[in-house]
């Protein structure tokens, strides 16, 4: 009786053992590798944020292969380049097929590179990399690979978008560019160049510097008064993070009246650190996917951001994340399977939608391409922007649009593809 009794016991542990196993394999897992802690976790843990909401859209629309579900795996790299690559091998030894990141071109670099060889060394196992934000063009030029897709526009792509608004402001003779000195902030200078050249030629260059990156100069007066006796009228900067609130926040203590045309100089934790009176003191011009208080913003994604405010109680600020996923979802029905290589060729050339019309995913070299949209921070808007239920008092209003037409570039991407399953 007590053999029998111990046999039940072992039966029921072993069938709840079984359908925790299953239940777990059913899961299609994305690690997410960002900053959790450190001066950037805000970003990172906002990142993360968003990606398990709209996973969870997905899983309760029905999930993905007739009923699985999109889990998010959060990984700390505390913003340091040797924990990226540790928690990537931590990504790999579990497992999990997919890995996503986007705060930090050096580590979506580190992440491409450590992915390149264990997919060539490692064929069945092969690991994809959804890049959510990581914008270096190079990514998508000499350095593409099959199993690097990115859902954000890349540099060369937002500059041209600026430069081509750029060159539309009357008030804009003279422009002085600064940025960070790494991968990204040099591929950002190289384009502003370069398309400055092409696009506004009218427009004359009157300073162009790289600085120390993350927040190590403290004292951005010596380059304000730098810029104020250049006499350019705008700042063309792809700086973000510290160093964009701190050089914003000296050129408007030293009275500097430029239009900032920036990437990430207005996201929404630049805002906050500047405060409503510097973020509002010059035109602060960045561009993006979209923003809420565009007038021809579609209701579908108005009801999709009210969905995000109940969620999170924060505005939203940027779209990729949903167009990864939503895209990444379509891509699994479509293969029929959860393996990257299967994936991989149904992203391939697939199209979503945008808050402007159509998005697709280039087929030769695996770079999103989308309508984007310039604005600037200002007070005057119908829906401030709120960050954990604290009110900004300002928010973005719509400059004008650039069309996908006019940033679709040519590619130096030569990718050599696996042979389809």
């Amino acid at each position: 009786m007590l053999n029998k009794f111990i046999k039940i016991i072992i039966f029921s542990i072993s069938l709840v053992s079984f359908n925790f196993s299953a239940f777990a394999k059913d899961q299609i897992k994305i690690a997410m590798i960002e900053p959790m802690s450190g001066p950037l976790a805000a970003i990172g843990l906002d990142l993360i944020e968003q990606m398990e909401f709209f996973a969870e859209r997905v899983n309760e629309q029905g999930g993905v292969l007739g009923g699985r579900h999109i889990e998010i795996v959060p990984f700390d790299n505390q913003m340091i380049a040797e924990k990226t690559i540790q928690q990537l091998r931590k990504v790999i030894d579990q497992d999990i097929r997919y890995v996503t990141q986007g705060v930090g071109s050096n580590h979506a670099l580190n992440i491409l590179k450590t992915l390149k060889k264990h997919n060539k060394r490692n064929p069945g196992k092969e690991v994809m990399f959804l890049n959510n934000s990581a914008v270096t063009t190079s990514f998508t030029n000499e350095l593409c690979d099959f199993y690097h897709f990115r859902f954000d526009a890349n540099v060369d792509m937002k500059v041209a978008a600026l430069v081509t608004q750029l060159a539309k402001d009357p008030d804009v003779k003279k422009v002085y560019l600064i940025n960070q000195n790494y991968a990204y902030g040099q591929s950002f200078q190289a384009a502003a160049q370069r398309l400055l050249a092409e696009r506004a030629p009218h427009i004359e260059i009157v300073g162009d510097e790289l600085i120390v990156p993350f927040g190590k100069i403290l004292d951005f007066s010596p380059y304000v008064a730098k810029i104020t006796s250049s006499g350019a009228d705008a700042v063309l900067t792809g700086n973000w993070g510290p160093d964009a609130a701190r050089m914003i926040i000296a050129g408007a203590n030293a009275g500097l009246k430029v239009k900032y045309y920036s990437i990430y100089a207005g996201i929404p934790n630049a805002m906050n650190q500047m405060g409503k009176k510097v973020s509002t003191f010059t035109p602060i011009i960045q561009v993006t996917e979209s923003h809420e208080n565009d007038p021809d913003h579609p209701q579908w994604l108005k009801d999709i951001e009210a969905e995000y405010f109940e969620y999170s109680r924060k505005s939203p600020y940027a779209d990729r994340i949903r167009m990864l996923i939503e895209m990444f979802a379509t891509a699994l029905d479509k293969a029929g399977t959860d393996n990257p290589t299967d994936v991989g060729f149904a992203l391939e050339g697939l199209t979503s939608r945008g808050a402007k019309g159509e998005i697709y995913m280039r087929e030769t070299d695996h770079q999103i391409h989308f309508d984007m949209v310039l604005s600037h921070v200002s007070e005057n808007v119908e829906k401030t922007f709120i960050y954990n239920d604290e009110d900004y008092g300002m928010a973005y209003i719509t400059d004008g649009w650039v069309s996908r037409e006019d940033i679709t570039l040519p590619t130096t991407c030569k990718m050599k593809r696996p042979k389809k399953s």
